[in-house]
């Protein structure tokens, strides 16, 4: 048997490891066992259960000399520090036991703490993930924006098109009627076009002779005849701007002297201007001053000479003082153009002269009554510019307007 101290020592060691069999069969048992020292020093002071240790203490409390370290390292070097376990134990166990609700709390509290940081991870993840929508929202919005400021500056255009499309319909829709009443006038003038065409070339054929009254009176009669309303020789022949032009040129503004500037330049016969004021020919210079003019008289030693050069040369001739017709000037005068392969020749005076197609020829005298032959008569048109008391009225009138 050993002695106490150490068989105390044992009991409590054996006690503690949860051996209730404390005979010394067991001990030595104990003792002899593998891996005895790791089990020791491995021990887990919180598998000690109250009721051992109670009986520990007990024992420690009984036998209190035993586990002195002193008695304890007389009996035995190794006992010792089995003695200082149980105490140390049986201590630890006590703290243990005291701490286990702090112990149980911490390990709640970490719990929590763990759920918590979890929560937290995932609220983070949520406040990230939210925050990348509401970046996301941001742009989206932003984007919205200038889409909606594009949107609104296109509205704003397309009303501004809208009003001008409005603007442009309203004016269409007056140069529609505006033109459907000019189509139905262009229709109803074609319709009466041939009639009023005769009737002009009836005014330049056999009334630019004749005075004023006698004109009026004539073509009245002639557009009853016709069947037509009313006749406006000036509006059919010319146009208002024509007429201004005219005007500029020096040409009196008076229904005469406008008519007789119609036949000048519409008749496709020579004209012979009556110009006792000589204001028509100078008009009849100005308006014609590009298209290669000369003005010679009659009586001039180099008459048939330039007269020959103006056929040869496609000149624009007006011959003035004219008391008639010259008898060199009827071939001319009627054309009697002879065609001599590609071109055409006439005869003037003993000369046959080249005929250019661009040659024109304007007779004119101031001589208020001049003798024109029958057998010139047909071939001239004869305008008479002399002032009567009815054109001076119309000039004094236009003059005291202008």
């Amino acid at each position: 048997m050993p002695p106490d101290v150490i068989r105390d020592i044992l009991e409590g060691v054996l006690r503690l490891m949860g051996i209730f069999d404390t005979s010394w069969v067991s001990m030595k048992s104990f003792l002899a066992k593998r891996g005895v020292r790791d089990d020791i020093a491995t021990f887990d002071a919180r598998n000690i259960p109250k009721e051992i240790r109670e009986s520990v203490e007990e024992l420690l409390f009984k036998n209190k000399g035993s586990f002195d370290p002193k008695n304890a390292k007389r009996a035995s070097t190794a006992a010792a520090p089995l003695a200082a376990w149980v105490k140390a134990n049986v201590q630890y166990s006590h703290v243990l036991e005291r701490i286990q609700p702090l112990e149980t709390e911490q390990a709640g509290l970490e719990l929590n703490l763990r759920k918590t940081e979890d929560r937290k991870r995932k609220l983070e993840e949520l406040l990230n993930s939210v925050g990348q929508k509401v970046s996301d929202l941001k742009e989206k919005f932003q984007s919205r924006t200038s889409e909606a400021a594009k949107l609104e500056a296109e509205v704003s255009k397309a009303q501004e098109t809208i009003k001008a499309a409005e603007v442009l319909i309203n004016q269409l829709d007056r140069e529609h009627k505006r033109w459907n009443a000019q189509v139905a006038e262009i229709t109803e003038e074609l319709a009466t076009l041939p009639k009023r065409a005769q009737l002009a070339a009836a005014f330049i054929t056999y009334l630019s002779a004749a005075p004023e009254d006698l004109r009026k009176s004539c073509l009245e009669e002639w557009t009853k005849s016709a069947g037509l309303a009313e006749f406006n020789l000036r509006r059919f022949l010319c146009t208002e701007s024509e007429q201004l032009i005219w005007k500029s040129e020096g040409l009196p503004s008076d229904d005469l002297s406008i008519e007789n500037a119609l036949v000048i330049l519409q008749s496709r016969v020579c004209p012979f201007l009556i110009d006792p004021s000589s204001q028509a020919t100078e008009w009849l210079k100005t308006h014609l001053k590009d298209s290669r003019l000369e003005v010679i008289n009659q009586q001039d030693n180099n008459f048939i000479t330039a007269l020959e050069l103006a056929v040869r040369f496609g000149k624009t001739l007006i011959i003035q003082e004219m008391d008639g017709v010259e008898p060199v000037l009827y071939p001319l005068l009627r054309r009697d153009l002879v065609a001599q392969g590609p071109r055409y020749v006439v005869q003037i005076g003993d000369k046959i002269i080249d005929y250019n197609e661009e040659f024109r020829l304007f007779l004119s005298t101031r001589n208020p009554n001049p003798f024109i032959p029958p057998d010139a008569a047909s071939i001239v048109t004869e305008i008479n510019f002399t002032t009567t008391r009815s054109g001076l009225r119309g000039q004094v009138y236009t003059d005291d307007h202008n």
